[in-house]
């Protein structure tokens, strides 16, 4: 029997699954793949930590960890230009400390703030009746 898989996978798995017994077939990447592999990879683990139970969490996050980790180097990032980066949005953004849940924005057709909104219309559908009636923080 064989399964497609199709995914990157840790170092260490094509020969754990040899002494189990199976057939590996796998290449190393380039550059380029490498990257849309590690991109992927993030969304599935990602994935994985949303659907993890209080048990699994911490070993979700691990992988998320060594996710982002090897995407850092592999984009020729250090951990230190992505800590920055972090920082500044913060300072300007602020962090999620506030636990502040977004059900929707209104504005004037236009507004700048409606134009954002407007060119992504897959992350943020329009909403036609007035159904969110959320307090300020």
């Amino acid at each position: 029997m064989r399964f497609r898989v199709e995914k990157l996978i840790r170092d260490g798995l094509p020969q754990m699954m040899r002494d189990q017994g199976l057939s590996v077939f796998c290449h190393r990447l380039d550059d380029a793949a490498f990257l849309a592999a590690l991109k992927a990879k993030l969304l599935e683990e990602a994935q994985e930590v949303a659907s993890a139970g209080p048990d699994d969490l911490v070993e979700e996050l691990a992988d998320v960890l060594e996710v982002i980790a090897t995407l850092i180097a592999a984009a020729g990032l250090s951990p230190g230009d992505v800590e920055a980066a972090r920082q500044a949005k913060r300072a300007e953004r602020g962090g999620f400390d506030g636990r502040i849940y977004n059900s929707a924005v209104e504005g004037e057709d236009d507004s700048q703030g409606v134009a954002y909104y407007l060119t992504r219309p897959d992350q943020y559908p329009q909403v036609m009746e007035p159904q969110y009636r959320g307090g300020k923080v």
